[in-house]
Parts: C-alpha cells; sequence; structure tokens
C-alpha cells in the first residue's frame, strides 16, 4: 500500500525518490523509441558477443556467465546518449544531486534465462559512515563492498549521509517478475547501512513496468536485478549520475571515441565530465567550457 506506481507527474516521482528511495517514470519512451533502443542495444550486444567483446561484473553475480554488460554506450550510438540528456532524467538527477551532476557512467545490461542470483547492495556502498568528533573513523580508500555496515532496512535514528549518486534503468522491453525485474527495499535510504551478503530475507519487491518506462533510484536504496526464468532476455539501460566531484564509474573522458568527442553538444561534453567544475577537472584553463587534451596543452618548455 501507498508505494510508488508509474506516473509522469515530476512532483510525485520527486515525492516518492524521498519517501521510498525510488520511483517509476511512466511513458518516458514512445512505442518507436522503445523499438529502436531495443534494436540498437540487441545488435551492439550479438556483435561484441560475436567478437568475444562481450563482459560480465562478478562482483554482482558471481560465476555468472549468461548475463552481459554492454559497456561505454556513450561511443554506440545517439540512441543512448539521448537518455541520458532526457529532460526528466536530468530533473531527478538535480532532485536527488543538485544542478550540477555528471554521467557516471551509460551502459546496458542484459539479463538471460538462466542467470545467476545478484545479491542486494547499495551504489554508493564505498561511502565512509559519520562519526561523532573523536571517534576513529572509516577511510575511504580501504571500504570494499565487504566493509559494511550491515544492518536492518528501517528508518536510522541517527545522522546518516546523503545520496551522491542516482541510477536509472530505461525498460527496453516489459519488466517483469518471469524475466528478472530490478528488485527493490523500499525505504532503505534512509538506513544508513547496507544489505548483509548473506541474507536473503529484506523484503524486496520487484519493480514490473512497461518497455518505456524508467526506475530511478538513489545511491542509498538497497537493489539487486532479479532472477530470468522466462524465455527471453530482459534489456535495460543505466544511465547512472554522479556529483561533479566524484570519479565515474565509466572513464567516459579517456574512453570516448574521438569522432564522437568531436560531434558532441557542449550539454552532453559538460555531463560526461569534460567542463571542469570549480577547477575540479581541468587540465588547462580551470575555467574552460571544454577541457584540452593533453597533446593540445603546453608541455616542456625551454
Amino acid at each position: 500500500m501507498g508505494l510508488p506506481r508509474p506516473t509522469t507527474d515530476l512532483d510525485q516521482l520527486k515525492a516518492d525518490l524521498d519517501e521510498h528511495g525510488y520511483c517509476i517514470v511512466a511513458d518516458a519512451l514512445s512505442p518507436d523509441e522503445v523499438t529502436a533502443l531495443r534494436t540498437r542495444i540487441t545488435e551492439q550486444a550479438a556483435a561484441e558477443r560475436a567478437r568475444a567483446l562481450d563482459y560480465h561484473y562478478q562482483a554482482e553475480a558471481e560465476g555468472d556467465d549468461v548475463n552481459q554488460w554492454v559497456y561505454q554506450l556513450i561511443n554506440k550510438g545517439e540512441e543512448f546518449q539521448n537518455l541520458a540528456l532526457h529532460p526528466t532524467a536530468r530533473a531527478l538527477a538535480t532532485h536527488i544531486l543538485g544542478a550540477d551532476h555528471i554521467l557516471s557512467s551509460l551502459d546496458a545490461h542484459i539479463t538471460h534465462p538462466g542467470n545467476k542470483p545478484m545479491p542486494l547492495h547499495a551504489d554508493q556502498w564505498w561511502m565512509p559512515q559519520p562519526v561523532a568528533p573523536g571517534t576513529p573513523h572509516g577511510r575511504q580508500g580501504d571500504m570494499t563492498r565487504e566493509t559494511g555496515p550491515f544492518g536492518e532496512p528501517a528508518r536510522a535514528t541517527v545522522p546518516i549521509n546523503p545520496p551522491l549518486v542516482a541510477n536509472m534503468m530505461w525498460m527496453a522491453n516489459d519488466f517483469t517478475v518471469a524475466n528478472g525485474a530490478t528488485r527493490i527495499v523500499p525505504g532503505s535510504h534512509l538506513s544508513g547501512c547496507l544489505p548483509d551478503p548473506e541474507r536473503t530475507d529484506y523484503g524486496e519487491i520487484p519493480i514490473e513496468a512497461p518497455a518505456g518506462s524508467v526506475l530511478v533510484w538513489e545511491g542509498r536504496t538497497w537493489h539487486a536485478a532479479g532472477l530470468n526464468t522466462a524465455d527471453h532476455p530482459r534489456y535495460g539501460v543505466v544511465t547512472y549520475f554522479c556529483g561533479p566531484i566524484i570519479r565515474s564509474l565509466g572513464n567516459l573522458t579517456y574512453g570516448m571515441r574521438t569522432e564522437v568527442r568531436e560531434s558532441m553538444s557542449q550539454e552532453l561534453a559538460t555531463l560526461c565530465g569534460f567542463t571542469p567544475w570549480s577547477s575540479y577537472g581541468m587540465t588547462d584553463h580551470p575555467s574552460a567550457m571544454v577541457a584540452s587534451p593533453g597533446d593540445e596543452t603546453a608541455g616542456r618548455l625551454s
């Protein structure tokens, strides 16, 4: 009762994020856009798998040799770039992270029948917990997915960290329980802790929605992909955003193909991290609209 339902009402989407840690955007893509997106994912994934360029993410599903991640979609079609620039996506990223935010990664996650279970996790597992002055603190560089702290998804009674990342799963086909719909633990974003990887009884719910919908969650929300017991793959594209001071999940600036970098708009260049933020990320001029490649900056002079 009272859990988020698909909607186009931006105020309701923001309220759902605040209260439950996730929301569901309805009709973000038209049927034609969904078809074009799914076609492009299918073609790219098949070509990469045929050339042994397909990748698996063992940290989230150990031993899984079925699922496929298609990385750096920024290089692989305007269909993907348009998702990162979608007005609703930008508005919700702004609500979670603030007006200045960047794209952390743009990838596709294809769950095939027979995949392995993905453990529940939160995206900002790398964030040390706040502590009182004089209390030993966790060192961020020592954090691992096994560091914790683990606990219950109940609302915390002490200060917790704010969200520093925002994740959005674009549904390129219907997400159902059978094909492995993303599982969410509502309200877990306010717990200040992480799910114990040894437990499987946190009451997560599968998010079922039609193609063209977008599941949005913030960095503290517990979630995982589901098991695909259907006879077809589940196609999702992830636009993952973060604060402008945070190292991105995908190295977009280094991994950007030259022809893509030279043709992208200023908005997309800024979103991908090419524009310095308060001088962070600069290569020469600290407030350049687009940072210059190393070969275009001054080297050793005499």
